[in-house]
Parts: C-alpha cells; structure tokens; sequence
C-alpha cells in the first residue's frame, strides 16, 4: 500500500473534518472506518449545537432531515414519579449570533450526519476506506507512530496519524497517550430510540413546539427526551465509577423504570411511540483539563482525547473543532519536516487556547456540579418541594399575604440547605469564573450561616 501523509483513524464527525482539512491542504490522506458505511456503528441519534452553524460555514448547506429545537423544559418528579414542577424556556437575546437566538440545537439522526460529513471529506481528495479495523499502530525504533496496522494484518504508513475512534480508543492506548480512563472520568450511557408518526408529533406538540426535556427524580438520575425526525430518544448515563462502586444501580436498570412509569410513559403512550433500538456505550466526562492528546507522530481528536463538555457532555462540535487543527497542524508540521512529538506539540498549544480549552477551563467545577446535583438523584427530595413551593404565594388556599408568611417560613427552614448547595456547586463556579457580585453575596450569606450556628441561634420566621 502506498504510504501517506496522513492516517485519520474513525468515521465520525472528529475523524472526517481532519481528513477533509488535510487533503484541503494537499496532504495526501486516506480515513479508515470500521463500519461496513459511514454512521452504520453511531448512536443513532445526535443534537447539532448552534455554534457548528456558525464555525463551519459548509453545515448551512447541509440538506438532511432534522427538527430545530427551540425550546428546553426541566419535570421534577416526586417519589411516586408524578410531576410536581416544570419549567420551560426558550432561546435567549442574550445570545451573540443569529443561530443560536434561533434555536438550542438542531437534532438530527449520526446516520446522515456522518455520510455527509464523509461526504465533503471524500469530494476534497481523502481516500475513505470503510469495513476496516484498525487493530494496532506502527512504531519506529524511537517509538513515534508512523502508521496503523488493521485487523487483516495490513499495514498503512503515514507521516502522522490522527485518532478519531472514539472514547475506548484503541489507537490512543497503542500509542502509549493512554491506559484506561479513570473512574470518574467515564460515563455508561444508555438509550432507547422510540419510533412515532411524525404526523402524530406535529399533531400533538406542534412543528413550532418541539421541545428537550430533561426529567429528575429521586428514583433516578437526569433523564433526557431528545426529539428525532422519526421519533424520539430517552436516555440517561452515570459515571462508571459510581455503579462500580455499589452507588445506586446500573443505567441499564434506571432506564427501564424511566420508561416504564410516571409521566414518561403518558408521554410514550400518548404519541404511541415503539421502542425501536437500544444504545449503550462510553463517553468521556472529564472534571480536569485533558491531558496527552498527542505523541510522535499522532493527534487524538474528539472522544478519543477525552473533548465532550464537562457540563452536560456535549462532544461533537469539539470533535469537529479538534479534527480542524490537528489536520492545520498536521499540514505545518509536515511541511517543516517534524512530526515529532516537539513539533506537533503546537496542537495541544492550539486546542487549550480555542473554543475546547474555554470550556476546560472550568471543568471540575462544571462535574461536580452536574455530579452533585443531576447524577445524584438524593438531591431531588428536598429540592423538587422547593421549587414546587415558589408560587404557593399565589395560590388561593388564603389570602396571599398569609401564604407569602407561611412560604418564606417554610424556605427559612430550609435556609442550611440552600448555602450549603450554594457553597458546594454554584459559589466554586462563581469564583472560577470571576463573577465577583453573586460571588460575594454567596460568601455573605455562608458566613451568616456560620455565625447562626456558633451562636446557637435557631433559624424563624413569622408564620
């Protein structure tokens, strides 16, 4: 086999944005899938951030089949996996850009998605070859990596190899980048894809109202409801280290009673939705900036570096971004004559100081927030009362201003809670983050509750 300039190992978004830059930039670069097509092997459904709109211009050419989502709404459920709070909100002004005023996210099946991305990176030189494990690396005698070997025993040579195969990349674990992902840094997700009649969506929830919904228990842990063109997702996840360890049960376990009660199942009942196709599979949810992300003679991009927002996971547009620069790094370090971990070390330079190192730069804070509140479904017994008791002022059980007593009486109990939640997940985000104003207002009132308690003094409120 001829040898190469560029080895991009993996057919996803992360994979085909580096074969399409390299061989934009005239390196001579062939992409390998294990797949028998482009997105045969991908969860079948994915949500496009707005920001993907706005970076590549070639997405707003994109004709596949997809639902704007402008919409997101939170269910707080009780024990008996009743509704007892919802909000629902829509896109902001406060938005930067044209999309992302439009709409949250652009849902749409990784099927077409990635056969388009295939698409563009094939029509810009790249050899794709699919059907085709790759098994192993090629290493030289200083063991930097001059290529992969495929399941068949072949061997394809390339100045640098860009591995794009995912969380359990076996490229990364070949090369030496990587071990195993520590337990706290992999999450077990599982969906169920649900089959509905889209004229029945549009009839029951309207073209213009599709809405993401994420529902919270204490008998699981935050459940997502993505909409699909041909139906819908239901799916939740857990870091591998919690159920290992005994916290809670198995995704697996969660799912099912998710999808078997309470409101969700009015609402699967309701579209007369068929379970379709179940999905499980590992995604990094790092609470620390990634670390070795290259090597001589190989980039890791997307999953494979460990790039998904340590918010809520999101890891796609990071895969496309990372597949650019490795590609623009690949091309410079080539054309200098070093592929050596030294010269590609400028990709590790790139990445921290774009839109992926932004979002790292705040990671631990952003994990323990969701690990703390939305994977701990502990939290939902106090906090669903909570908010379900915002409006008991308006009710019209007495006259309001007696409710108003008897409600902020009620929250004055529950004042130890509500700083200590402050203090745990939104003041160490604050701080990181340099908003000084809520910042001290959170430290002002932590103090107060210290003070309260040196002094014994029990916490009351006219009733």
């Amino acid at each position: 086999m001829a040898k190469y300039d560029v080895v991009v190992v993996g057919g996803g978004p992360g994979g085909s944005l580096a074969a399409k830059t390299a061989s934009e930039k005239g390196l001579k670069t062939i992409m390998i899938e294990r797949g028998r097509k482009i997105g045969d092997k991908s969860s079948s459904g994915c949500g496009l951030a707005p920001r993907i709109f706005r970076d590549f211009d070639f997405i707003k050419k994109m004709n596949i089949p997809g639902i704007k989502i402008k919409y997101q709404s939170m269910h707080m459920l009780d024990e008996n996996l009743e509704e007892r709070f919802m909000i629902r909100w829509s896109t902001s002004d406060l938005a930067e850009y044209p999309e992302a005023r439009e709409f949250f996210q652009f849902d749409v099946y990784r099927r077409d998605f990635d056969r388009f991305l295939a698409e563009l990176a094939s029509e810009a030189g790249a050899e794709i070859r699919t059907a085709t494990l790759a098994s192993g690396v090629l290493k030289d005698s200083r063991g930097q990596v001059t290529g992969i070997i495929t399941d068949k025993g072949e061997k394809v040579e390339g100045d640098i190899t860009i591995a794009a195969d995912g969380a359990v990349s076996k490229i990364a674990y070949q090369a030496g980048l990587r071990d195993k992902w520590r337990p706290d840094e992999i999450t077990l997700v599982v969906d169920c894809d649900f089959q509905a009649s889209r004229a029945r969506m549009d009839e029951l929830i309207g073209p213009e109202e599709y809405c993401n919904q994420v529902y919270v228990s204490p008998l699981y842990p935050a459940t997502y409801v993505a909409m699909m063109p041909e139906g819908f997702h239901v799916g939740l996840g857990q870091w591998v280290g919690r159920f290992a360890s005994g916290f809670g049960e198995r995704p697996y376990e969660y799912l099912r009673r998710v999808i078997s009660s309470g409101t969700l199942k009015r609402f699967i009942d309701r579209l007369q939705a068929r379970p379709r196709e179940f999905h499980a599979h590992l995604l990094p949810w790092m609470p620390r900036m990634p670390t070795n992300t290259y090597g001589g003679g190989i980039m890791l991009v997307g999953d494979a570096a460990g790039f998904a927002c340590p918010l809520e996971a999101e890891g796609i547009h990071y895969a496309m971004v990372s597949g650019k620069l490795a590609a623009e790094v690949a091309a410079e370090a080539i054309s200098k004559g070093d592929v050596s971990a030294s010269g590609l070390r400028l990709y590790e330079e790139r990445w921290k100081n774009s839109i992926i190192g932004e979002e790292f730069s705040t990671a631990k804070e952003w994990a323990e927030f969701w690990a703390g509140i939305y994977f701990d479904p502990r939290q939902w017994t106090k906090i669903t009362p909570l908010a379900n008791n915002l409006m008991f002022w308006a009710s019209w059980s007495n006259p309001h201003i007696r409710n108003l007593r008897r409600e902020i009486s009620r929250y004055s109990e529950d004042v130890p809670f509500i700083l200590e939640f402050a203090k745990s997940y939104i003041y160490p985000l604050l701080q990181r983050s340099q908003i000084p104003l809520f910042r001290s207002l959170l430290k002002l009132g932590w103090m107060w509750l210290r003070t309260k308690k040196r002094k014994g003094i029990q916490l009351e409120t006219e009733g």
